[in-house]
């Protein structure tokens, strides 16, 4: 697996994270597509972490036998590809 600037810095994976969550308002969400543009390794890494947030969730819904919606269902901001 290749080393990208996520394993590197930590503020950048935080940032990752609440982009997949959502929780970016619109200019970071804007600053951090424009950066994941320009960098095909993060592009793809940030591509498989939403990927895998997803199967996650499917997985989650599968067995949540409660009725609750599992706090992994949330859908990620916007699609990478």
């Amino acid at each position: 697996m290749d080393i990208t600037e996520f394993d590197r810095d930590e503020t950048l994976t935080d940032f990752l994270t609440d982009y997949i969550d959502g929780n970016l308002n619109r200019a970071e969400q804007e600053s951090f597509e424009d950066y994941l543009s320009q960098n095909d390794k993060e592009r793809n890494f940030a591509r498989k972490a939403m990927l895998g947030k997803k199967a996650l969730s499917r997985l989650a819904d599968k067995y949540n036998t409660s009725g609750k919606k599992s706090s992994y269902s949330s859908e990620p901001a916007i699609d990478i590809e």
